[in-house]
């Protein structure tokens, strides 16, 4: 089969159908990140949860999503209904994931930092499972939305634009939250700012969740026979099937080491940033937050555009290494960039992070796809959602995992968030060592994992041929 690089109409997806799916994306990461993102400003620095303590919360909620997930995708492979597999709890979860995510905001103030972890945790279980029901039908729905191997990512890109412009929020939200139209007896209060923040939030989900469900077409679902689209196995099964996949393992690999990573210097910038290079002042910290998330997304939105251009005439694997070469460097130029002298040569941290993200969050969902084609033709069955849990799974543990381990680190740093402003030198360095030694070599070896995916564009040509002459072509 001969590669021409050209997408044939009937393998592409109409324009309404790329916005619906695309517009939704921002409901996939206002729901977990904001919470992650705010987590050590609001829990550690306000409301003097220890660092421990705000690690628990994050890494019970991961844990839950570790149970709910595999399961989601299990039942969501198995459902059948005359509205498909995945759209109806597209709209269900929706639904319930609007009403139940300020819950974890609205605690109340007398609470102290014991219950406020429980409370958060507790409602925190009760939100992700709704989000779950969401979530993981949303992500399958991208790894069947078309055959082709650019039309894939394609898809991905316009999720990726408007993921990116909710960064904004993401990143503005500890700027956000201290607006004096929030502030309690005259003094800034983010966690009262993100308690009316949720609710706005909440009604993002409402609106932007369901779209999905209403206006994208399930084509595989549609076009196999009921009968042989899915044979019936038990959720432990289908679990250990798809941990077998190979080209699976390697991206789960990947992530987990990318994210981890990561994790670590996001981390650790937030007290380099706010501690060191700001002296302790929020204010100022969180202005810089919000200006560096503008840089971002005006970098990540350009190279999405470069790098979904790029997977075209290269491969989806060199786009790939370029994202991670880029984030690679972030750490090893930190000790240059963060200085009090200039915060704004930060910013060049900021523009490699965009960059990097573009290559790497609008390649890694269409990689996922091909490996799904891969798994359908070794064991003859489809299971986008088993794969779309436990990768999604590894997401967000891998993030969370990072930030467990990183808040013993920054205890062991010297850091006391009693003392604000005034921490001492020693404790200010360790901060700055951590960034630079730990996400580097965590990064390098997430890079170097790469090499072992072999999907290459030509494998999946003749894939998707030897299933297509098994079970017939996708109607798009």
């Amino acid at each position: 089969m001969i590669s021409t690089n050209i997408t044939q109409d009937k393998d592409r997806v109409p324009l309404k159908e790329k916005l619906a799916y695309g517009i939704a994306g921002p409901v996939d990461i206002l729901s977990v990140w904001v919470l992650v993102a705010v987590a050590h400003n609001v829990f550690n620095m306000e409301l003097l949860l220890t660092p421990i303590q705000v690690g628990i919360i994050l890494i019970s909620l991961r844990f839950w999503d570790g149970i709910a997930d595999p399961v989601m995708g299990w039942i969501s492979d198995n459902t059948r209904s005359r509205w498909g597999r995945r759209k109806p709890y597209i709209i269900v979860g929706a639904i319930l994931s609007a009403l139940t995510y300020p819950l974890m905001w609205w605690f109340p103030a007398s609470y102290d930092p014991h219950q406020i972890m429980l409370w958060v945790i507790g409602f925190g279980i009760l939100f992700y499972t709704c989000f779950t029901i969401w979530c993981i039908p949303f992500q399958s729905l991208l790894m069947e939305i078309s055959p082709d191997y650019d039309e894939r990512t394609r898809v991905a890109s316009y999720r990726g634009i408007f993921q990116s412009l909710s960064g904004l929020l993401v990143g503005g939200c500890w700027m956000l939250s201290m607006l004096p139209i929030f502030h309690v007896d005259g003094v800034a209060s983010p966690i009262n700012g993100m308690r009316w923040i949720s609710i706005i939030i909440s009604v993002v989900i409402l609106v932007l969740g369901p779209l999905p469900g209403i206006f994208v077409k399930e084509r595989y679902y549609k076009t196999l026979e009921k009968d042989t689209l899915r044979k019936k196995d038990n959720v432990f099964k289908d679990i250990f099937g798809v941990l077998s996949c190979k080209p699976f393992i390697i991206l789960c690999v990947f992530i987990f080491l990318f994210l981890m990573s990561q994790s670590f210097y996001d981390t650790l910038e937030r007290y380099v940033g706010t501690y060191y290079v700001f002296g302790g002042n929020w204010d100022v910290a969180s202005k810089f937050t919000f200006l560096g998330t503008g840089i971002f997304v005006i970098t990540n939105l350009t190279m999405i555009y470069f790098f979904k251009h790029l997977s075209v005439k290269t491969e989806k694997k060199k786009c790939l290494f370029i994202g991670t070469f880029l984030i690679c460097l972030m750490p090893f130029i930190s000790i240059l960039t963060f200085t009090p002298e200039n915060p704004y040569l930060q910013f060049v941290g900021t523009l490699l992070k965009g960059a990097g993200y573009a290559g790497i969050w609008l390649m890694v969902p269409s990689m996922l796809a091909d490996a799904i084609d891969f798994d359908e033709e070794k064991n003859g069955i489809r299971r986008e959602g088993v794969f779309s849990s436990l990768f999604s799974w590894i997401i967000k543990f891998s993030f969370c995992f990072g930030f467990l381990l990183s808040n013993p680190l920054l205890e062991m740093t010297g850091f006391d968030a009693v003392s604000g402003g005034e921490q001492s030198v020693a404790a200010l360095d360790n901060l700055r060592i951590g960034l630079f030694i730990i996400p580097s070599i965590l990064f390098i070896i997430a890079f170097l994992s790469i090499f072992r995916f072999k999907l290459t564009r030509k494998t999946m040509e003749s894939i998707r041929l030897r299933l297509e002459s098994r079970r017939g072509s996708v109607n798009t």
